[in-house]
């Protein structure tokens, strides 16, 4: 039986639409079961294709167990040769490190001799340069001792001649000396004696320096105290001095609290005369106002008299007359 295979594929729309929109209310049946067998025919391929797949596993697992335990055979293997191996390095480094060390420590020999041979070739020629100058020196002393040796026997003969000279000489210098210790014998006697009178004179000398000592000493204490006796006569003076000038300030202060006093009390009296003044005012006053018949009640006059006030004048003029008396 041929299949039909459409032309054209589902729009996207229909594609994407949900299974309960595509599946018929009554039957049940999907109005677009041609696209799920197609989507179902893949999923059996897909299916298929699994199955084929595991259907050589198991023989693949055992051929890949095998290869697996000869790999940890190998590895195993290389694992031993591989510590063998680096046993075998170590060995080799260790070996190596000394051989380096050694071969230092030759390098270090050999330049140490090579210095060694540096200094021994300068101390060689060294050496030959002072042989060749001992050997010029070594001529010029032969030359200077054939020399000197002419020249001993020559003062030789000189000492012998001034020898015979000095025999006839020495007698006559012994009697020199001799004649020479008695004089100097006889001038030391006559120096001890006047060493001896001397040293009198020097004790009696020391002795009177003491004293003028002691008296220069009394003499410098009497000065001391002569100039601080003077010091105190001048601070004595400076302070009299000091003191009439305080005098002086005080009496002027005295005086002026003698004028101020003298108007103090000059102003007490003028005060005492005015509040004796406003005491007699006062009284007459008050016994114008006891006197109520003799005076108005306005002016403080007498009632029908032409001249108002007059008995209120008369008692102030007698007691400005009485205190212009006092």
């Amino acid at each position: 039986m041929d299949r039909h295979v459409p032309m054209h594929a589902l729009p996207e729309e229909i594609q994407k639409m949900s299974p309960e929109e595509k599946v018929c209310k009554y039957c049940g049946v999907s109005y677009l079961i041609l696209h799920e067998f197609k989507a179902m025919e893949e999923k059996v391929k897909a299916m298929e294709k699994e199955m084929k797949f595991y259907q050589g596993s198991i023989e693949r697992e055992k051929r890949l167990q095998e290869k697996l335990q000869s790999l940890s055979q190998d590895f195993e293997q290389y694992k031993i040769d591989n510590e063998s191996q680096t046993e075998r390095i170590q060995d080799a480094s260790m070996k190596l490190k000394s051989y380096q060390d050694e071969f230092q420590r030759v390098q270090k020999e050999l330049s140490q001799l090579q210095h060694e041979l540096k200094i021994k070739q300068k101390q060689s020629q060294i050496f030959s340069q002072r042989l060749m100058e001992y050997k010029y020196f070594w001529t010029k002393t032969l030359a200077l001792l054939a020399f000197t040796k002419r020249e001993l026997n020559s003062i030789k003969n000189e000492i012998y001649d001034h020898f015979k000279n000095w025999t006839s000489l020495k007698r006559e210098v012994f009697l020199q000396i001799k004649s020479i210790s008695e004089t100097a014998l006889t001038e030391i006697k006559m120096l001890n004696k006047s060493l001896t009178v001397s040293q009198r004179n020097n004790v009696c000398l020391e002795e009177e320096m003491k004293n003028l000592k002691l008296l220069s000493d009394a003499a410098i204490l009497r000065s001391q105290q002569i100039q601080t006796s003077k010091q105190q006569e001048v601070n004595l003076q400076t302070r009299c001095h000091d003191l009439q000038k305080e005098v002086l300030d005080l009496q002027c202060q005295v005086e002026a609290l003698g004028l101020k006093l003298q108007k103090a009390v000059t102003e007490m009296d003028n005060y005492k005369e005015k509040l004796i003044f406003k005491k007699t005012v006062g009284a007459a006053a008050k016994s114008l106002q006891l006197c109520p018949t003799l005076c108005d009640s306005i002016d403080g006059s007498p009632p029908g008299s032409p001249v108002p006030g007059i008995l209120q004048a008369r008692p102030l003029e007698w007691v400005a007359i009485s205190f212009s008396s006092a």
